[in-house]
């Protein structure tokens, strides 16, 4: 029975390591350029004990048209390490949050499906640290391009302001 529980520990704390190695705490993350339009930063955090409130501001800010989508993640072995999302939100777009019916392992987590954002992105979690846990997880932001027409007419316009000038300046 120690051994199982010793085994049990040490595998937790090793993907708990492992998790946090490259997310970013609460604050202003960087989201990296991964493929074309793709941006994704990893996000975790080991909260104190009881409830708590993480905010992450991610950057750069998306373009109008732009989805988003993310995901968090809390695994806890028989209640120990254990994170309840209480509630969650991108911007206001709530997250779904849940977890695996109880057993030896529980997930616990909340999920975006993908969804339009635009401007300054904030993610805002609310949950209940009750085993000493951390989370992590990701935010993936697929930015929108504008269509050929919007450069066409800006062109356009240029070349009239350009126009309307050299007129001005001829009389």
């Amino acid at each position: 029975m120690k051994k199982k529980l010793n085994l049990r520990m040490l595998v937790l704390a090793s993907m708990l390591a492992a998790s946090s190695a490259y997310a970013a705490g609460p604050g202003v993350v960087m989201m990296t350029n991964t493929v074309g339009n793709l941006w994704t930063a990893n996000i975790g955090d080991t909260p104190a004990m009881g409830l708590f409130t993480d905010v992450y501001t991610l950057l750069p800010n998306a373009n109008p048209g732009s989805i988003a989508w993310a995901s968090l993640i809390n695994m806890s072995f028989t209640g120990m390490a254990n994170i309840t999302f209480l509630a969650a939100d991108l911007n206001g777009t709530p997250l779904v949050v849940g977890a695996t019916p109880p057993g030896p392992i529980v997930w616990n987590y909340a999920a975006l499906l993908p969804a339009p954002v635009a401007g300054p992105l904030t993610l805002t979690i609310h949950g209940n640290n009750t085993g000493g846990g951390s989370y992590g997880g990701d935010v993936n932001v697929t930015m929108a391009v504008p269509e050929p027409e919007t450069y066409g007419m800006l062109i356009a316009g240029l070349g009239i302001m350009a126009f309307l000038a050299r007129t001005r300046k001829k009389s």
